[in-house]
C-alpha cells in the first residue's frame, strides 16, 4: 500500500484542533463576576469632618488624591494623576476656602494639572507643582477674599496667584518642590 495521502494528514490534524479549540471556548462560558469596590468612608464626609481628619491622623497619599478628586470637578482632559503629595494637600486646603467663603453647596473645579500644552515654558505644572482652580464664576466681591485666604492657609511654601484676563483662574504652585 502506497502513501498516496499522506499530504493530507497535517490539514486533517489542523482542522481537528482548531474544531477543539473553539469547543474548548463554547464551554468556558462562565459570566464574569462583578467587581464593585469597598465603600469609602471618605466620600461621605462633609468638609469640615474631612478638614479635621486630616489635621488629626494620617491618611495615605492615595486617598488624599482620591478625595481631592472626589471634592472637585475636573474640566474635561485635565490630568491630575501625577500631581506631587504636597499638591493634593495644597488642593484639600484651596477646597476648604472655597467651601468657607462661597458655602458648602460650592464644587471648586480644577481647569488645569499637568495637561494643558500652552502653559510658559518653565511652568510648574510641567513639574506636577500646580493646579488650576476656577474662579470666574465666583461672585467678583468674594474673589479676593479667596485668595487672601488661600494665600495665608497655604503660607511660605506655596504660591497663590490670581491670573486674570480671558481664562481668568486661581493659580496654586508649590515653590520647592
Amino acid at each position: 500500500m502506497k502513501m498516496r495521502y499522506v499530504y493530507l494528514i497535517a490539514p486533517i490534524l489542523v482542522i481537528f484542533l482548531l474544531l477543539g479549540a473553539y469547543w474548548l471556548v463554547k464551554t468556558n462560558d462562565r459570566p464574569i463576576p462583578k467587581f464593585e469596590p469597598p465603600e469609602d468612608p471618605l466620600a461621605t464626609w462633609s468638609p469640615e469632618e474631612y478638614y479635621r481628619h486630616l489635621q488629626m491622623k494620617p491618611i495615605n497619599g492615595k486617598r488624599v488624591h482620591n478625595l481631592l478628586i472626589q471634592r472637585t470637578r475636573q474640566k474635561p482632559g485635565v490630568y491630575l494623576e501625577s500631581l506631587l503629595p504636597a499638591m493634593d494637600s495644597a488642593g484639600l486646603k484651596v477646597i476648604h476656602v472655597y467651601h468657607v467663603v462661597v458655602g458648602d453647596d460650592y464644587t471648586p473645579v480644577i481647569t488645569s494639572g499637568n495637561d494643558y500644552p500652552y502653559h510658559a515654558r518653565n511652568s510648574k505644572h510641567y513639574f506636577n507643582a500646580a493646579i488650576d482652580f476656577r474662579i470666574v464664576d465666583v461672585p467678583m466681591k468674594l474673589r479676593k477674599q479667596i485668595v487672601e485666604s488661600c494665600t495665608e492657609r497655604l503660607g511660605p511654601r506655596f504660591r497663590v496667584l490670581w491670573e486674570r484676563g480671558a481664562k481668568e483662574h486661581l493659580h496654586v504652585e508649590l515653590i520647592e518642590p
